[in-house]
C-alpha cells in the first residue's frame, strides 16, 4: 500500500521542483490564429504554458522518464525546472497521474475514453505504478463495440503490456462474440477500424463452412473502407496475417487469392506460399503443423467442418428457393468412397409443409457382371426415421418429390444432366426410407486382387452432384419410382 503524500502535492513547501508544462494550441480560430501569429514565441509560451510544484523523489520514485530527466546532468537536472510538451486533454490526465503519485488514488474517469488517454500518458511518461489500478478501470465498464476498438487501437508496446494484456484479451473476446455470423451484421462489421476486423478474421468462433467466405469478407471490408489501390495493399498486409490460407482449396489459391491486386505484396504472396507448403505436406506431417504452438492460428483449423472439408469428406451447400423446393451441391472424394469404402453424407435439408428431412449418402458397393467383379459408388435420397411423425402427416397430399441430378467431374467443368424422375413419399414407412439413383460410376473392376480403372473413368479427385428437389402435390398411384 502506497503512503499518502496528498498534503504535498503541487506545495511549494514541499517541492523542490517545477514541472512546466507547454500546452500546444490547436484552435481552428481566425482571430486566434492572428493573434499568434502576431505575437512572438516568449509571448505565446506565457499563454499556454503551466506550472506544477513536484517533489523530484516522488516523481522519480514512480516513473523511469521522470528519474531519468532529473537526473541526466542536462538543464533540468540543474536549473529545477523541467519542460514536458502536452496537450491540453493531456495536461488534465498528467494532473490526475502526478496527483496518484502522492496520494496512491485515481480519480474514477468518466469515460472509457478518458481512461485510455491516462493510459497512454503513464506508458509514455514510464509510470509503471498506475499500469495496473488504469486497467481494472477499464475492465469495470460495460463493453461496446466502440470501446472495444479504443482499447484495440493502443499501440502494441502498450498492448503487450501485462496489466494491459487482460482487458485487450476481454475486448477480443467481446468482439468475437458480436460477431459470430458476418453475414448477418455485414454493416457492421464493414464500419470496424483494421484491428476490430482482424480480432474478427481471427476468431475460433467465427461461423463459417469454408474459408474462401472469410477471404471474400476481407475483400468487401478493403472496397468499403479503402478508397485506392496501395491504401488497399498495406491494409492487407496486416488483415491478411489472420487469415487461415491453408486450409483454402488449393485452385482458389492459386486462381484468385495469388492473383487478387491487393495480394501482391511480398509479405502476402509470402502468405499464400506458406499455404501451399503446408497443402504440399503429407497428412502426418501437417497434423504435427496444427498442434505445434506458434505465433499465429493460420495452420490451425477455424472449426470441425473445415477440417473435414481440408481432409476430403464431404461438402454441402444448399440453396433454398422455397418451401417446396431446393437445391443441394453434394462433393466427395470420389476414391476414398472406391477404393477405402468409406460413405459420406450430406447435410440435412427439409421440404414441404410437414418438413420432410432428407440428406444424401455415397456409399460403396460391388456390381457383379458376368466376367469380372467391379466397384462403384452408390447414390441415395435418404429419408431418416423421424419418431414424431403421424400416420396423417405421411399422407399429406404433398408426396410427389420430383429431381434432377446433374454432375461434373472438375470445378472447370459445366454440369452434365445423368437423371431425372420422380418418387412418391407415400411409399415411405415412418422407419424412413431410401431412394437409390441409377449407378453413375461402373467401371472399376477387380481382376487377380488387383483394381483397374476403365479407359473412360477417373477416379482421383473429388465429384460434384448438383441435385434439385421439387415437392408437389401427389396424383398418381403409391409406390411409384420412376427415372429416366
Amino acid at each position: 500500500m502506497m503512503v499518502n503524500f496528498g498534503f504535498a502535492f503541487d506545495n511549494p513547501l514541499f517541492s523542490d521542483r517545477i514541472l512546466q508544462f507547454d500546452i500546444a494550441s490547436f484552435s481552428n480560430s481566425r482571430e486566434s490564429q492572428a493573434s499568434s501569429d502576431s505575437n512572438t514565441g516568449h509571448e505565446e509560451n506565457k499563454v499556454h504554458v503551466r506550472q506544477l510544484h513536484v517533489s523530484s523523489v516522488v516523481l522519480a520514485a514512480h516513473s523511469d522518464y521522470f528519474m531519468r530527466l532529473f537526473s541526466n546532468g542536462m538543464s533540468e537536472s540543474k536549473t529545477g525546472i523541467a519542460v514536458v510538451k502536452v496537450t491540453e486533454t493531456e495536461m488534465q490526465g498528467m494532473y490526475k497521474l502526478i496527483e496518484y503519485m502522492y496520494t496512491g488514488q485515481l480519480r474514477e474517469s468518466s469515460d472509457v475514453k478518458t481512461a485510455i488517454i491516462l493510459l497512454c500518458l503513464a506508458d509514455r511518461f514510464a509510470i509503471s505504478s498506475c499500469m495496473e489500478p488504469l486497467a481494472d478501470v477499464l475492465k469495470m465498464y460495460p463493453s461496446t463495440v466502440n470501446d472495444c476498438l479504443l482499447v484495440l487501437g493502443l499501440p502494441e508496446s502498450l498492448k503487450s503490456n501485462k496489466a494491459v494484456q487482460p482487458v485487450v484479451e476481454q475486448c477480443q473476446n467481446y468482439l468475437a462474440k458480436e460477431f459470430p455470423d458476418i453475414a448477418g451484421k455485414k454493416s457492421e462489421f464493414l464500419s470496424l477500424s483494421i484491428e476490430g476486423v482482424k480480432v474478427v478474421l481471427d476468431s475460433d468462433t467465427l461461423h463459417v463452412q469454408y474459408e474462401e467466405e472469410v477471404f471474400q469478407y476481407f475483400l468487401d471490408w478493403m472496397e468499403t473502407n479503402c478508397h485506392d489501390l496501395e491504401g488497399k495493399i498495406q491494409a492487407a498486409e496486416e488483415i491478411a496475417k489472420v487469415i487461415r490460407f491453408p486450409w483454402m482449396a488449393g485452385d482458389f489459391l492459386v486462381d484468385v487469392v495469388a492473383n487478387s491486386p491487393v495480394m501482391l505484396s511480398h509479405t502476402c504472396q509470402g502468405l499464400v506460399m506458406e499455404a501451399l507448403t503446408f497443402k504440399s505436406f503429407p497428412h502426418s506431417r501437417q497434423q504435427l503443423l496444427i498442434w505445434k504452438k506458434s505465433e499465429h492460428n493460420r495452420y490451425k483449423p477455424r472449426n470441425n467442418l473445415i477440417l473435414e472439408n481440408f481432409w476430403g469428406n464431404s461438402k454441402t451447400h444448399i440453396v433454398k428457393h422455397s418451401n417446396m423446393s431446393c437445391q443441394v451441391f453434394f462433393e466427395f472424394p470420389l476414391e476414398l468412397v472406391i477404393c477405402t469404402g468409406q460413405n459420406f453424407q450430406s447435410r440435412s435439408f427439409s421440404l414441404g409443409p410437414n418438413k420432410y428431412t432428407f440428406y444424401l449418402e455415397a456409399r460403396h458397393g460391388p456390381v457383379k457382371t458376368s466376367y469380372n467383379q467391379q466397384l462403384t459408388c452408390c447414390i441415395s435420397l435418404v429419408l431418416p426415421p423421424n419418431p414424431q411423425w403421424k400416420a396423417s402427416e405421411v399422407n399429406s397430399e404433398y408426396t410427389l418429390l420430383e429431381y434432377t441430378v446433374a454432375m461434373k467431374r472438375d470445378y472447370s467443368q459445366n454440369y452434365d444432366t445423368k437423371a431425372t424422375g420422380w418418387y412418391d413419399l407415400r411409399s415411405a414407412e415412418v422407419a424412413g426410407t431410401c431412394i437409390q439413383f441409377n449407378d453413375f460410376f461402373s467401371g472399376w473392376f477387380i481382376e487377380r486382387g488387383f483394381s483397374f480403372p476403365r479407359w473412360n473413368l477417373t477416379i482421383n479427385g473429388p465429384v460434384f452432384f448438383r441435385f434439385d428437389f421439387n415437392l408437389k402435390e401427389s396424383s398418381s398411384p403409391k409406390n411409384q419410382f420412376i427415372e429416366s
